[in-house]
């Protein structure tokens, strides 16, 4: 196989594992994304469910306001976590294709080197045959005189 051939390989390898490494941090970015989501949709639900207790009981409006202002903050809050979200996703999409496409390269590169390899050992194995072949000939001749 040629050294520059084997120099290709090498840094397609070096490039699909950076490409491996990236993806892996991408989705660890999109679990925590995911996670703050969920936090956020779990404290919306737990402080309505206060501000209805609170309404039972009997609210001011002043604290009606507040309760009303902060779900507020909260809804644009889940918003805003949403979007992070959906960017996270795409980000793992883009990294799970450029990971992929690494990894085609790399492969063909290998197809290559086989390719190369097996060229050859056919150019060896003719060769070995032609040196028997030769080495028969002059055995022959050697018996036949």
């Amino acid at each position: 196989m040629s050294h520059a051939l084997d120099t290709l390989i090498d840094l397609a390898t070096e490039q699909r594992d950076a490409a491996a490494s990236a993806l892996g941090q991408l989705r660890g970015r999109l679990a925590q994304s995911e996670s703050q989501f969920d936090s956020l949709i779990a404290y919306r639900e737990e402080y309505r469910q206060r501000l209805e207790t609170a309404m039972a009981d009997g609210v001011s409006m002043a604290r009606l306001n507040n309760y009303q202002r902060f779900l507020a903050s909260l809804d644009q809050a889940i918003r805003q976590q949403e979007q992070a979200v959906e960017n996270s996703r795409e980000q793992v999409s883009d990294g799970q294709t450029h990971w992929q496409d690494r990894h085609r390269r790399l492969k063909s590169f290998d197809t290559l080197a086989t390719r190369q390899q097996a060229v050859a050992d056919r150019a060896e194995t003719r060769r070995e045959q032609q040196l028997n072949d030769e080495a028969a000939g002059r055995m022959r001749r050697t018996n036949f005189l």
